[in-house]
């Protein structure tokens, strides 16, 4: 991957954290990659209280999607109540549309 990409990849990787963090308070966020196919967040409160989502490697690769788009569809995908809507111990696949 070019160093350009990485760039536009950690931009759209921290804006996710960012609103993450926003909906999660008190909860700790870890990450995981499992590239190329996905990148993974997991919010943890408590053994019982834990949320996932897996965000598809080329959505955040996609030169098209920019850190900009990318918040905006955080909101209007309700990524955070879609987690939290999912069963304990299953990822909310978010991937574009």
């Amino acid at each position: 991957m070019s160093k350009e990409n990485t760039a536009h990849v950690d931009a759209n990787l921290e804006v996710i954290r960012e609103y993450l963090m926003g909906r999660f308070k008190g909860f700790e966020i870890t990450e995981q990659q499992d590239r190329p196919r996905t990148y993974s967040f997991t919010a943890t409160k408590s053994s019982e209280e834990r949320y996932q989502v897996k965000v598809s490697w080329p959505q955040l690769s996609d030169c098209g999607n920019t850190p900009e788009n990318t918040k905006r569809r955080l909101v209007t995908d309700d990524v955070a109540g879609r987690m939290k809507g999912t069963s304990q111990g299953e990822y909310f696949s978010w991937v574009k549309r």
